[in-house]
């Protein structure tokens, strides 16, 4: 008996408009263009597109971005965080510990978003409508142009997005929205298939989709690692070791520099935007104290840091607070190697003060002098501040955007700032006294005429 060979089907395309015919033809029917249709061979067969559907192929050259405007969320420092503010059909994920303040956030964002005449679509499936409507009246929102919604299904939330033409939409939280007839939400294949519908619905409509997100025990989202590759953007908001005030950090963004923050603080009426994180002066010079400067994205933040040097019997302690500590170890090894300090049998506890938490390098020398000055039990001018990062070999190395620091210290009244003797020449002339050092050993001559 004969074996059967399959027969070849055999294919023909448009190669102007990709219309599929069962035979030749001089002419496409679709397009009206002449000698067009090739026949297709069996490779071609398995990638040819489906019938009626389009590609449209640009240069990127050609693709025209007037209608990617910028929209303002009505809060600056909010609007520097996502690179200058929303690009329409942009998907936001925001992530924070509970009862940071995720829903007051978004619900000042939706208060100032909607400000002028935008309307805003407020999802909550963990809040019920009057919960939001008492935090509402707490902070003083009439909330006109706001629309709240307790829907957690996800067809009908994007029946009611097309529905409602929003300008803005929030959803708190992701994990809350279920699909019909399935099971409890928040299961991986409900939040990669909700993250996937959401997304497609934002770049459809061009209207911003911020998306709050539950964070595990170790800080991290909870779901998959797909919710965070799939989004445009993701936001922690986290609060300092004292809880007085709320960081809002992009870790993430498409159309914008990571590492920017916006600094909020809690108060009775919601969130107040604050432009730097506001340091005591002491009255009166203390060993142990000395101020430098970090950044957070863009801006320069002044701070405090502490040490407290003290002779033990035992086993000597390093501890650290709000800084690195095995930078503080090493930090207390060069001390010993240079300046020939004998600091085996001291305890050192070091601190950054209010709450902050800060591993930057530029930190170096304002830590060695805090601990250099309980040391010597010799006060430091409260009117100086340290600049610099500290090398194995004691040399002072170079910091990054070294006149944005000094500018924020000057602001603040310093009036002497200690910096890396190599950017001498990278400082603009700010009406300041700036003092060089080169190596750890210069240090001394701080404390000489105190």
């Amino acid at each position: 008996m004969k074996q059967q060979t399959k027969k070849n089907k055999i294919q023909y395309i448009c190669n102007n408009c990709h219309e599929i015919y069962s035979h030749w033809a001089g002419k496409c029917n679709k397009c009206g263009s002449w000698n067009s249709i090739e026949e297709l061979t069996e490779e071609d067969l398995m990638i040819a597109p489906k019938r009626n559907r389009t590609f449209i192929v640009k240069k990127l050259s050609q693709i025209d971005t007037k209608d990617n405007i910028r929209i303002s969320s009505g809060i600056n420092d909010l609007d520097i965080v996502l690179g200058g503010g929303f690009v329409p059909g942009s998907f936001i994920l925001i992530g924070g510990e509970p009862g940071v303040g995720k829903s007051t956030l978004m619900l000042s964002l939706a208060e100032n978003f909607s400000k002028d005449n935008k309307k805003v679509l407020y999802f909550s499936g963990e809040e019920s409508p009057e919960q939001i409507r008492l935090r509402a009246n707490r902070m003083n929102i009439t909330g006109e142009n706001i629309l709240i919604s307790k829907e957690t299904e996800l067809n009908q939330i994007c029946y009611t997005i097309l529905t409602e033409k929003p300008h803005l939409i929030i959803i708190d939280s992701v994990q809350t929205i279920q699909l019909e007839d399935a099971n409890l939400p928040g299961t991986v294949s409900q939040l990669k298939y909700t993250a996937f519908k959401l997304m497609e619905l934002a770049k459809k409509t061009h209207i911003p989709i911020i998306l709050i997100g539950h964070i595990t025990r170790e800080g991290t989202i909870a779901g998959p690692k797909l919710l965070e590759h799939m989004v445009d953007t993701v936001l922690y908001f986290e609060s300092d070791r004292l809880n007085h005030y709320r960081i809002l950090r992009a870790i993430k963004n498409r159309f914008g520099n990571i590492g920017e923050v916006a600094i909020f603080e809690m108060i009775p009426e919601g969130l107040r935007i604050i432009q730097t994180i506001p340091q005591e002066i002491h009255k009166e010079n203390s060993p142990g104290c000395v101020y430098s400067v970090i950044l957070e994205g863009s801006r320069a933040i002044a701070v405090e840091v502490q040490a407290l040097v003290s002779r033990t019997n035992y086993q000597a302690k390093r501890m650290a607070e709000g800084l690195d500590i095995r930078r503080v170890i090493l930090l207390t090894a060069v001390l010993e190697k240079f300046l020939k300090l004998n600091l085996s049998e001291q305890d050192i506890f070091t601190n950054l003060a209010g709450g902050l938490i800060a591993h930057e390098p530029a930190l170096d020398l304002a830590i060695c002098t805090a601990i250099l000055s309980s040391y010597l039990e010799k006060p430091v001018n409260k009117h100086y501040a340290f600049i610099g990062e500290i090398g194995l070999t004691g040399e002072i190395r170079p910091t990054p955007r070294i006149n944005a620091r000094i500018k924020e210290l000057l602001n603040l009244g310093f009036q002497k700032i200690y910096i890396p003797l190599s950017q001498k020449k990278e400082i603009d002339s700010l009406g300041i006294d700036i003092i060089e050092i080169g190596h750890i050993k210069e240090l001394i001559e701080v404390f000489k005429n105190a």
